[in-house]
């Protein structure tokens, strides 16, 4: 009986135990790709029917405290989303011998100077990829939640050169921790300090450079207990400062997206459009923002360190990065007061489309079409529209901002 009841639970594992054994094939350890000034560990997922011939883009992904590399995979979705496009995904881990946490060491002078500790580590990760596979340089892109957004900054600062794009969940400025005193004070939100202040910083770092700084994408929850709300604030103003640009906000769109809590603002350079982008989240502690569920724009899981805001933030940092083509609405994005205007998506049959656009505008023709026009009200405002397929799912398309040029 005994023998039988062994069984029993031998057969009832099997399953359990391929299902654990697929997943972490997805990830490959690299165990030699140089000299590992920071001790991590180096983790990597290739898209199986990626395109050798052609160079493909990378991401890499930082994970947060107390996550690791297949944590953050399955949290965020970062390597389902490159199998279905093409792209490599790279994620380094921290190792617990370093920190108890499992955190990056963003807080330490060691890590965060150029070519030093951690930082040096990730480098020769990106630089092994380059290697091995065909990797487009100009199109490399990093990622990170909390201690992990930190570092991510700290790799865009020290290697501008290297990275196009970098989206940062629930971090701080470059050098807002210089030790365990200043790291805590930055996570309370009172390291502050001027934009020429934190801009110069990041181009000591440079004494040499002389190209452009990479773009950056900030999210930042109002209700985050960890990482105050305003270390935001204070990364924009080291980025729209290295970027030679205002501190106040091109374009700012609530709602946007069709989420009520999200407010998104774009600082524009002279050389790129969002050149900084800010994304507030009211409602929003220490977390990913995801929208779990089996339709393809959805995606991410829910988690200590993620929260369901209807919104797929990976999928949507993957149309700031430019890695995949983002739904677009057609029309205008200035026009006078009280003009007849038409905006629209494409058709698709069966589906159904649901406008939102500013208060006092009037519809000329059917508001559940892929095309509406109508009489624009005499302020500024943005249009968004959903799409409903047949099936149930769902696609949102980005905001559009109209500006209305005779407003004063």
């Amino acid at each position: 009986m005994n023998i039988d009841l062994s069984k029993k639970r031998i057969l009832l594992l099997i399953p359990i135990f391929i299902f654990h054994f697929s997943f972490a094939q997805e990830l490959k350890r690299v165990r030699h790709f140089g000299k590992n000034r920071g001790h991590i560990k180096m983790f990597v997922h290739a898209p199986p029917n990626a395109d050798k011939s052609k160079p493909a883009p990378m991401v890499v992904v930082l994970h947060g405290c107390l996550q690791c590399a297949q944590k953050v995979q399955k949290q965020s979705g970062w390597s389902k989303l490159a199998d279905e496009n093409g792209f490599y995904v790279l994620y380094p881990q921290q190792r617990r011998i370093n920190n108890p946490e499992g955190c990056f060491r963003w807080y330490k002078r060691k890590h965060t100077r150029k070519g030093k500790g951690e930082n040096a580590s990730i480098k020769k990760m990106v630089d092994h990829m380059k290697l091995k596979y065909n990797i487009d340089s100009t199109r490399i892109f990093i990622t990170g939640l909390s201690a992990g957004a930190a570092m991510s900054v700290i790799m865009m600062a020290d290697y501008p050169e290297t990275f196009n794009a970098g989206a940062i969940f629930a971090g701080g400025a470059y050098k807002a921790g210089n030790g365990m005193v200043t790291g805590v004070m930055a996570l309370l939100g009172w390291r502050i300090k001027s934009a020429e202040k934190w801009g110069n910083i990041v181009r000591k770092q440079n004494p040499t450079y002389q190209g452009d700084y990479p773009r950056i994408i900030i999210y930042q929850g109002n209700s985050d207990w960890i990482v105050n709300k305003r270390n935001g604030i204070e990364i924009m103003k080291q980025w729209t400062n290295l970027h030679h640009i205002s501190t106040q906000p091109t374009e700012t769109i609530d709602g946007f997206a069709g989420v009520k809590d999200i407010q998104r603002l774009t600082y524009n350079s002279n050389t790129k459009k969002d050149a900084v982008v800010f994304y507030k989240v009211d409602g929003l502690s220490h977390a990913l923002l995801v929208d779990p569920g089996k339709c393809s724009f959805q995606g991410g899981r829910g988690g200590i360190f993620s929260k369901d805001k209807n919104y797929n933030s990976t999928l949507w940092t993957a149309y700031d990065f430019g890695l995949i083509p983002t739904p677009e609405i057609t029309g205008p994005h200035e026009l006078f007061s009280k003009e007849r205007v038409t905006f629209s998506v494409p058709a698709n049959p069966g589906s159904t489309f649901e406008w939102d656009v500013p208060e006092g505008s009037i519809f000329i023709n059917n508001k559940d079409s892929n095309s509406i026009t109508i009489n624009w009200p005499t302020a500024s405002g943005s249009v968004d529209v959903t799409e409903k397929y047949l099936s149930g799912c769902k696609k949102q398309y980005k905001t559009i901002f109209v500006r209305v040029k005779d407003q004063q």
